[in-house]
This record gives structure tokens, C-alpha cells and sequence, in this order.
């Protein structure tokens, strides 16, 4: 990686590293507004049914969607169709809840919707976020709560038995909505093209966008997702999501599966707002499943759960020019999978919510091979991971184990802001059929430049199922050519 190369990259971080993990990111440039939409293209104003003239309308129309709300609009793409946006439009799945009535000390409306399906799993403290019901007060996003006893304001109870929605302040004079319409688009029609458009506040499950485009060649381009109940959008083979913005969704900002996909230039920010379990699945974007993936120059930050993750047969994946920063878990995590290109990104105090042991790396590749890891810069915060290798001898599906072998990390600079380690670590026993793999794997690390920052202690590294300071860690045949430099002020 050139030089130059590198500070440019640094220096687009500055504004992150003297950020605290609540502190809001300078946002990247807002998706450059849609071009006029191409002539011959079917107008859909505020009055029209998009699933009707989307159903009525032949292979190959271009659709152009006016300035301004349009409400509980949801469509099944047929091939080729094209939809763009006039800038300022924006398909909301939400309705308005009017008819409010007090009960005691608190306000409770009639359902419209059917509940919808319950899905994954929560955080303490967070036990509702499985169901995609969301209510809006004056815009903003109210947490759900399991129990009418748990209400107060900024959260609402879905009584369920009832299908009624309880919320803890007055709605005279304000604007309350419940998601409601499912998906946006949807669909396995081939070639779909979506330009210049926001979608909001749709109750599409876990690990469904509100835009699901699960046939081939979906291109996503210069969108705005926002406030949605399970990821933002999702795509299937050939898909590609670009210049888009992705925050504040329910559960995940995207994810993927299939082949010869891309994410690039995107900003995926504030996801996983309804508390789910970022072990089960949430964060920035989850691909799985998956053939010739590309993360490239997207801005990855403030997601609750990993930034880039790519978990489950993933094959060839690329990660590169990538700023992933204050994510609460792993930076970039590729898992049980093989074959990957981690180089030229920036990860900047990543593992926000302090995962124990040594999972919350920088860079987490876990149960995985031949993952070429360079040309990286990294700051770790106090009492984080820079780059870890591990196995746990996890059994493959259709058998045998995975394992974490022949990986190369090499020529990364690394910066420690306080306690911090690095390194592959095995739980592996001796009767294990990968006990000792992190050691006789052909894994190597090597040409790495490892900095603390002044006051803070060296890192500690693991090799296997043993800590060490870097000294012992070059005499287990790592870190030949690589640095410890004690002293180091913050990458500029």
C-alpha cells in the first residue's frame, strides 16, 4: 500500500478518533440526487398504487416515483422494471395511529396491522425486538417493551391479545405511526434497478430487507434506508447496493447471499436500534452463503453488533478501502468460511461494548483459511483485540471441523491505546481433531508494526493456548520482520 495511500486514509479517521462511541460521525456526502427519470417512464404520484401499476405494466418499465410521502406502498418487481426517485421521495411503510383513548396513566389505540412473525434473539433488556411491529412518535422510533409494566416514555407495549398499542405520553397534537406494510420492493424477478429513493419504517422480519431482492442483478443505488424493522435491504446473486445510506434499522443495516456480490461507497451507521443480540445477527452488514464478495470503500460506524461480517461459506471475499469505526463488536469478521482479502481498510476502536475473552477484534477471522490480511491500519481501544485468529474446533455441517489454517497476516500497522493483544488462540484439547492448528496451520504473522501509545503497556499476544510478550511471541516463529515501537502518538 503507497504511503500516501495510507495517511490519506488515516486522516479521513481524525474526525472518528476524537469522537466518544456516542458521539455522532460527520455523515458521509447525502446519495448524490437521482437524475431526471428517463423519458417514458410511469409517474406514480402520492394518489397511485405502485403494486398496481407495477403488476400491470410489462418487463423493462421505468417507473418514477414524484417528491414527497408516499404511504404503505409495496410492489413485486417483474424483470427489468427500473424505479427512481424525483429527490425528496420516499416510500414509508407506516400508517398513521389515530383513535388513542387514556386508560389510567397511560393511552391505548386499536391495532391495523396483524402481528407480525417473531424472529431471532434479544438482549437483555431488549426482549421485544424479535417482533417487526415498530411505533413512531413525531418521526422518532419508540423501543418496544414485553410487559405493559415496563412502559414509560420512549417505549410502547404491543398487547398482542388484543392487537392495541400502549404508549406512555399524550398523542394529542402529535403524529404517531406503526409500521405496517411488509416490504417495499420485493421479489425473484431478474435485473431490478432502485435509484434515488428512501425507504422507511416498514415491518419487514429479521434478516429481511425492506427492500428484498432475492433474484438476480438487483442494483441499489444512491438510496436512503432508514428506520426499518429488520435489515435495510437485502439482495441476492449479482446484486450490488452503492453510494447508499443505511442507519437506524431495526435489527441489521444489510444483508446478502449468492454470488458476485457488492457493497461499495456506502454509509451503514446506527443499526440494531431494537437491542438484538449481535451474536445471533446484527450490526453494519451480514453476508453468508456466499461466492465472490466485495466490501469496498464503504464508512462502517456506531452499528450495535459487528461492522463487515461475511459468517458461513463464504468464498473469495474481498474487504478493501473500508473506515469501520466504534462498531460495539468485531471491526471485520469473516467466519467459517475461506479465502479472503482484508487490505487498505482503516479500523478505528472497534469492540465498543468490551466482548470478554478475545472475540471484539479489529480484524476476527474465526474458524476460517486462507485469509491474507495487509496493508491494514488499526487502532485498538483500551483493553481491545487488533487481529485474531481463532479456532474452537466447530463442527462443519455435513462433517468434519472447520479450520483455521493458512492465514496470512502481514504488513498492517497497528496502534494500541492501552491494554490490548493480537494473535490466534485455540481452545482446541489434545484429543481434539484441531488441537494445535493456530501453531501447525501454516498460519503466520509477519512484517506487522505494532505501536502503544505513550503510558499505555505492551500488548500481550497468544499463540495457540498461551500468552506472551512479543519477544516470546517472535520465538514462536512469528514477527520476524515485524515492530513494537513503545511511545507512539495516535495515527494523524
Amino acid at each position: 500500500m503507497a504511503a500516501e495511500h495510507l495517511k490519506a486514509a488515516a486522516a479521513g479517521m481524525l474526525l472518528l478518533a476524537a469522537a466518544p462511541a456516542s458521539a455522532a460521525v460527520p455523515a458521509a456526502p447525502e446519495p448524490r440526487p437521482a437524475s431526471a427519470c428517463p423519458a417514458g417512464a410511469t409517474r406514480i404520484t402520492s394518489e397511485h398504487s405502485l403494486s398496481q401499476a407495477v403488476a400491470t405494466a410489462p418487463n423493462g418499465t421505468a417507473f418514477c416515483i414524484e417528491a414527497g410521502l408516499h404511504r404503505l406502498q409495496s410492489a413485486q418487481p417483474k424483470r427489468g422494471q427500473r424505479f427512481f426517485g424525483e429527490p425528496g421521495a420516499i416510500l414509508s411503510g407506516a400508517a398513521i395511529l389515530a383513535g388513542f383513548r387514556a386508560v389510567a396513566d397511560v393511552w391505548v389505540a386499536a391495532g391495523i396491522a396483524a402481528p407480525g412473525p417473531a424472529n431471532g434473539v434479544c438482549k437483555t433488556g431488549y426482549e421485544a425486538c424479535q417482533w417487526p411491529e415498530a411505533l413512531f412518535l413525531d418521526g422518532k422510533p419508540l423501543q418496544a417493551v414485553a410487559d405493559r409494566a415496563q412502559l414509560r416514555p420512549g417505549r410502547f407495549f404491543h398487547d398482542r391479545l388484543r392487537n392495541e398499542f400502549l404508549i406512555a405520553e399524550a398523542p394529542e397534537g402529535r403524529l404517531v405511526e406503526v409500521a405496517r406494510a411488509r416490504y417495499a420492493l420485493f421479489g425473484a424477478a431478474a435485473d431490478v434497478t432502485v435509484q434515488g429513493l428512501v425507504f422507511e419504517k416498514y415491518a419487514n422480519p429479521p434478516q429481511e430487507g425492506a427492500v428484498r431482492g432475492d433474484g438476480p442483478n438487483w442494483r441499489i443505488e444512491d438510496c436512503d434506508f432508514r428506520l426499518n424493522s429488520g435489515a435495510g435491504v437485502s439482495v441476492g446473486p449479482n446484486g450490488q447496493v452503492l453510494r447508499s445510506r443505511i442507519h437506524d434499522n431495526g435489527q441489521i443495516g444489510a444483508t446478502a447471499d449468492g454470488t458476485d456480490i457488492l457493497f461499495e461507497a456506502n454509509e451503514i451507521f446506527g443499526n440494531n436500534r431494537s437491542g438484538f443480540d449481535p451474536s445471533w445477527d446484527a450490526g453494519g452488514i451480514k453476508v453468508t452463503v456466499s461466492q465472490n464478495v466485495i466490501f469496498r470503500n464503504n464508512n462502517v460506524h456506531h452499528n450495535d453488533g459487528p461492522g463487515l461480517w461475511c459468517d458461513e461459506s463464504c468464498v473469495n471475499t474481498t474487504f478493501e478501502g473500508n473506515r469501520v469505526a466504534y462498531n460495539s463488536s468485531a471491526g471485520i469478521f469473516f467466519e467459517l468460511s475461506s479465502k479472503a482479502v482484508i487490505r487498505n481498510n482503516v479500523l478505528w476502536q472497534n469492540n465498543q461494548a468490551g466482548a470478554s475473552w478475545y472475540w471484539g477484534a479489529e480484524i476476527q477471522i474465526a474458524a476460517s483459511e486462507q485469509a491474507l490480511v495487509h496493508d491494514n491500519i488499526l487502532v485498538v481501544r483500551e483493553s481491545g483485540r487488533a487481529i485474531m485468529l481463532i479456532d474452537q474446533n466447530r463442527w462443519k455441517v455435513g462433517g468434519g471441523f472447520y479450520k483455521t489454517r493458512d492465514n496470512r497476516v502481514t504488513d498492517n500497522e497497528i496502534t494500541f491505546m492501552g491494554r490490548g493483544s493480537a494473535g490466534g488462540v485455540s481452545v482446541s484439547d489434545p484429543s481434539a481433531e484441531n488441537f494445535a492448528i493456530i501453531e501447525r496451520g501454516g498460519n503466520l504473522f509477519d512484517g506487522n508494526r505494532y505501536r502503544t501509545i505513550t503510558g499505555a503497556p505492551a500488548p500481550r499476544f497468544v499463540w495457540g493456548t498461551v500468552e506472551m510478550d512479543f519477544a516470546n511471541f517472535r520465538a514462536r516463529g512469528q514477527e520476524k520482520q515485524g515492530s513494537l515501537t513503545a511511545g507512539a502518538s495516535v495515527p494523524h
